[in-house]
């Protein structure tokens, strides 16, 4: 396609409130680079080590998805670990225990290097045939993997093979074209990446001659997240119709968010969305601000779906929740702490242990084999993990974790809105750090 003059303009001046950022340093001859390059270049050895065991069979599927998983939530530089990385990899493999030999053969020619576009158009398509067989038929889609994450997963390990070759189809990078005027949806996804790698192309040329100096894919990725992440960019989006390969395209009204990629409070109901509030409110009784907190946490888990058992104040010495999930047989013992400086880990620290001690025989002996704790606060503010080590160690919990207000309002808002099963957020919880704040959740989720 053709990019006009004036969306010629926008992409440079896009590039220009990128030079004016903090985010580059200089290499060894004096030429600016951005931050992420080194350590990108550090990650490639060790990352197409581990797609070359794979493919040679020296590693299975499991250990390859395991190890590939380890490495980025580690080194998270290309956003793998989100929804349709990681997530889509491991819902990929465990749809597919009837057929999992299939699948090797099939991800071993498909994350391999292609030859050319058409090869990795190619590539795709197949891939997304298997993975629309998969969904098509779930019975429950929200645990099957996603057909629209196919183009994401295979050129992310593209580029792992060759960085300067092969563009990752980021959602965020389409979302930032599309609000400048040059993208449209396809319905399959060959056909979009085909585009997106064309006008990648296209952008990186107009950029590569706007600034004299050779760019690569990494340097387009860089510019356009300050673009969409920059609510003070100086690019003046041209709102008029464009024509895209003579067809007409209206360009979507400019959405820069900061954060996760919608508003939070379209996603929550008013019975849960003051749930930070409440946790920072002083004009209240602390018996009274503790109680209309720990009733807003557990509606919170309520809505993800989990059993929940209230008790809390008035019930003896007890947490705030047990929450059970059945078909997983997993539990959590919850402890809601409304303070509103930040809640030090410590001042509980018996009470910790004495409701660990009381609760986990019983919902052992009720059949929950795996039992985490979770503490909710809007903050935190003490060294946590010397006696977060000591209660995994020495108890039957299998997974201490704390989590922000902030970060289970957006649990709960993914939830709802990518309709994700309690398995999903189960899995989610457990394999976030022992603190998990709203950029954790939204790094997961948030569509790359």
């Amino acid at each position: 396609m053709k990019i006009t003059k004036d969306t010629v303009k926008v992409i440079e001046n896009i590039w220009d409130d990128y030079l004016k950022t903090d985010k580059f340093i200089q290499d060894d001859t004096g030429n600016k680079v951005d931050k992420v390059t080194p350590k990108r270049i550090a990650s490639i050895e060790h990352l197409q080590s581990f797609i070359h065991k794979f493919i040679n069979s020296e590693i299975d599927i499991y250990e390859f998805k395991t190890t590939v998983d380890s490495y980025n939530k580690r080194n998270n530089l290309w956003g793998f670990t989100a929804m349709k990385g990681q997530m889509f990899f491991n819902q990929l493999v465990k749809t597919s225990s009837d057929n999992i030999n299939e699948l090797v053969q099939l991800l071993k020619k498909c994350i391999t290097e292609p030859t050319d576009l058409n090869d990795a158009l190619e590539k795709i398509k197949h891939l997304e045939k298997f993975v629309r067989s998969i969904y098509d038929v779930a019975t429950d889609r929200r645990k099957a993997p996603k057909p629209g994450a196919v183009s994401y997963f295979l050129s992310y390990f593209w580029q792992i093979h060759e960085y300067k070759k092969w563009p990752i189809h980021y959602t965020s990078l389409t979302k930032a074209y599309q609000e400048i005027g040059i993208w449209k949806d396809f319905n399959k996804q060959s056909e979009g990446y085909k585009f997106f790698y064309e006008i990648n192309d296209e952008v990186k040329s107009i950029l590569t001659k706007y600034s004299n100096k050779k760019l690569t894919h990494w340097d387009i990725e860089c510019a356009f997240w300050n673009f969409k992440g920059n609510p003070n960019h100086t690019a003046k989006i041209d709102k008029k119709p464009i024509k895209i390969d003579n067809e007409i395209v209206e360009p979507e009204e400019p959405s820069i968010i900061k954060h996760a990629s919608f508003e939070l409070a379209d996603y929550l109901i008013p019975k849960v969305a003051r749930l930070i509030e409440l946790g920072s409110n002083d004009d209240i009784s602390a018996a009274a601000k503790g109680s209309q907190y720990e009733k807003a946490v557990a509606e919170v888990f309520e809505q993800l779906d989990f059993e929940v058992e209230t008790l809390g104040q008035g019930k003896g010495r007890n947490p705030d929740a047990i929450l059970r999930c059945r078909e997983d047989n997993t539990a959590f013992i919850v402890d809601a702490k409304a303070y509103s400086n930040g809640y030090s880990l410590g001042i509980d620290d018996r009470a910790i242990k004495e409701y660990i001690n009381h609760h986990c025989p019983k919902l052992q002996k009720d059949g929950y084999k795996k039992i985490g704790f979770i503490i909710v606060s809007n903050s935190f503010k003490s060294d946590f993990d010397s006696f977060v080590n000591e209660i995994t160690w020495n108890t039957d919990i299998k997974r201490f974790i704390l989590i922000s207000s902030e970060a289970l309002l957006y649990l709960l808002a993914y939830k709802t809105k990518d309709r994700m099963s309690l398995s999903t957020i189960i899995d989610s919880l457990i394999g976030f750090g022992n603190l998990v704040e709203a950029k954790d959740v939204i790094e997961k989720f948030d569509d790359v």
